[in-house]
């Protein structure tokens, strides 16, 4: 399950791998977004830039892929 060292973050995280597909001043910081659940599965993913293969690859193997806290937007990740 992937923990946000800064904010303490369980839930929601971003992958740096995949853009926004439209970047705007408040908009997404990632174009792949998931909420995790407390057993470290994915257990809702919104793909606003990845494409259907990405987004399955990124279902299969998470650590590859998000990387940023949606809280707080650091990329200091762990995986416990």
């Amino acid at each position: 399950m992937p923990k946000c060292n800064i904010c303490g973050n369980r839930v929601s995280f971003g992958s740096s791998r995949i853009p926004p597909a439209a970047p705007t001043a408040n908009g997404p910081i990632s174009g792949l977004v998931a909420n995790f659940d407390g057993e470290g599965s994915i257990s809702e993913m919104e793909c606003m830039g990845a494409d259907l293969d990405t987004a399955q690859e990124a279902w299969e193997n998470p650590r590859t892929y998000f990387d940023i806290c949606l809280e707080c937007a650091s990329n200091d990740i762990s995986w416990v």
